[in-house]
């Protein structure tokens, strides 16, 4: 199947073909073979959604809550989603659902039902060590919540990277689990509100964190000892760090508890950590001078039967984006 070029995509969208006005639209919104343009990518999705597209409504959807080419609207974000549900969209229905609580199908009843303020409220945190600061919040995520993601992040799965003397990652023998990273084209409002969620909890506005990335280890599969900061030993780490701020903290909720092993292992103050399902575990990597933290330093120890899924969300000490 040949691809449309992108005058072609560009004559059929004047012309008001809607697939094209959504194909061209996602190719502005990321700069796939046509110019970074994110605002013109909305503009032409918004030309889609007037013309009754389900695709381009929930796209908008992920644009809206994310604050891609446009301000942050949730509550934008909440209406492209039920106009998607409206025009048949599968995953914006069963979205709406799960943002809602409830199983109905009165696509409009549910989205006046979800309430964005119990969403982005964590639950209590528990210090368990002030230096390194390491704190555990039980039932941070729900059961549903936590299947929906590992749902949703489970066709990208590919071989996790480390950083090893380079402000790129590389692959390496030390680390053999996989993972999916949440970008615009396969993250949803809901992954969003969770994100705003771990900002209730750090204290860290979004805009310090990375991308959030799906963890999937199979039985053997490891993350070997390790710090999450960032080494400054080389040029390039140490303009990455100078550009977008060290790596001070990682967050961690346990999407799933039924395998055996795996735990999170902080040998140099004797700690280990096993989630019950929807449990999150928040460390900082830096210490109080922001420097790299060695006392942090973990591993992710391998399952010994069963699979092990976890969100993980590292949080820089400057923002990422504006």
């Amino acid at each position: 199947m040949t691809v449309p070029g992108i005058e072609a995509l560009r004559e059929q969208a004047r012309r008001g073909d809607s697939r094209a006005l959504v194909t061209l639209g996602k190719r502005l919104l990321v700069g796939e073979g046509a110019p970074l343009a994110p605002a013109e990518g909305v503009d032409l999705l918004r030309q889609a959604d007037v013309r009754g597209d389900a695709d381009a409504a929930a796209l908008l959807a992920v644009c809206a809550a994310w604050g891609v080419g446009q301000s942050r609207d949730v509550n934008a974000a909440l209406d492209c989603l039920e106009r998607a549900a409206q025009r048949g969209g599968a995953s914006a229905q069963r979205e709406l659902q799960l943002l809602a609580r409830d199983s109905g199908r009165d696509w409009s009843a549910l989205r006046r039902r979800i309430d964005v303020a119990s969403w982005t409220t964590a639950s209590a945190l528990r210090v368990v060590f002030d230096r390194p600061r390491v704190i555990v919040i039980e039932q941070f995520a729900t059961a549903p919540e936590c299947e929906w993601l590992i749902q949703r992040g489970r066709p990208g799965l590919a071989r996790a990277m480390v950083y090893r003397g380079a402000s790129t990652p590389q692959a390496a023998d030390t680390r053999t689990n996989t993972e999916t990273s949440f970008t615009i084209f396969n993250a949803d409002v809901m992954i969003n509100l969770i994100r705003e969620r771990m900002s209730s909890a750090t204290r860290a506005a979004t805009s310090f964190f990375e991308v959030t990335k799906l963890l999937h280890y199979e039985p053997g599969q490891q993350f070997a000892l390790h710090g999450d900061f960032l080494q400054p030993n080389t040029p390039e780490l140490v303009q990455e760090i100078q550009r977008r701020g060290q790596r001070a903290a990682t967050f961690l909720t346990y999407l799933n508890d039924d395998f055996e092993g795996g735990e999170t292992e902080f040998p140099r103050i004797s700690y280990r950590f096993k989630g019950k399902r929807g449990d999150a575990l928040l460390f900082s990597n830096t210490d109080r001078a922001g420097a790299p933290d060695y006392e942090t330093v973990h591993a992710g120890l391998p399952p010994t039967s069963g699979e092990k899924w976890l969100l993980s969300q590292w949080i820089r000490s400057r923002p990422m984006t504006p």
